[in-house]
């Protein structure tokens, strides 16, 4: 699977260090540029325009550029689903125009590979604790499609994650966030069943943290007004998680969500410290 796993003390880290390198070689065969730091991101704001600029561009492509920025991207989602959630967001918004090439698309997919290769010898790292299953969920409204995200954390690291573009067009912010807790409620039955199957949680209910409160208190109050009525049954999911008790929808600063690392992109001073509460990267 070409996944690494080392033991550290009591922690046990999950690495695709010879993964990345095979990639490397493969897809930037002169190199990586000296002028990489380990201090850049994988992707800049630019990348929501890049995106939005090739998918709205019809000119004839190229067969061969298209082919090599879907193998780039094929590569890179299997890192970013596997052990490396700090790509999720750049390679989740590369998959929207694998088949719009243009040369700020591959300059971005390159980018990524750059990052990568920097900081191969990361990955996600659990430590022996007592810490309980618990997720995040956000949404980007700065688009017309917004990006949501989710993340669920077990023994100091991420176990599970997403970033995608919602399906439908959400009216405020309160929509768009009411419909990624939704998403992650999904997501907190499934790990919990199975993080219980493996003797990893107990059966206690999960909080998973939301940084909006109207979505919170639509989760928790059913009654319908002018505002809501017109939001699908199917995004209200999240409420009954939570009057069967499965789930609670606490409050949580922006700034401490980690599902924002998915929605958006983020700049260093943000992007490095959620980065490694995330992965539980020690320094």
């Amino acid at each position: 699977m070409g996944i690494e796993f080392t033991r550290d003390g009591s922690d046990v880290i999950l690495t695709q260090k010879s993964y990345i390198e095979r990639m490397v070689a493969e897809h930037c065969p002169e190199g990586v540029p000296t002028e990489q730091q380990e201090n850049r991101t994988p992707c800049d704001s630019d990348i929501v325009q890049a995106v939005a600029d090739a998918l709205a561009c019809d000119a004839e492509r190229d067969a061969a550029d298209t082919k090599r920025l879907q193998s780039i991207v094929g590569a890179l989602l299997y890192c970013a689903t596997h052990t490396r959630p700090d790509v999720a967001y750049a390679v989740g918004m590369l998959c929207r125009c694998m088949a719009r090439h243009t040369p700020k698309i591959e300059a971005a997919a390159q980018r990524v590979l750059h990052y990568l290769y920097v900081t191969r010898d990361l990955g996600l790292r659990f430590a022996a604790s007592a810490q309980k299953l618990h997720g995040y969920s956000d949404a980007d409204w700065a688009v017309r499609h917004s990006t949501m995200g989710y993340v669920f954390m077990l023994h100091s690291a991420a176990i599970s994650w997403s970033s995608k573009k919602q399906a439908s067009v959400a009216l405020s912010t309160c929509e768009a966030e009411l419909m990624a807790a939704s998403e992650g409620a999904k997501e907190a039955v499934y790990t919990s069943e199975l993080s219980e199957e493996l003797g990893a949680h107990d059966g206690s209910t999960i909080d998973m943290y939301v940084d909006n409160q109207s979505a919170i208190d639509i989760a928790y109050n059913p009654e319908h007004h002018q505002r809501t009525k017109h939001i699908q049954r199917r995004h209200y999911y999240v409420r009954e998680l939570v009057e069967e008790h499965q789930i609670t929808v606490p409050f949580v600063a922006s700034a401490d969500d980690l599902a924002d690392f998915f929605t958006k992109p983020l700049n260093a001073r943000a992007f490095f410290p959620m980065r490694d509460r995330i992965m539980n990267v020690v320094r």
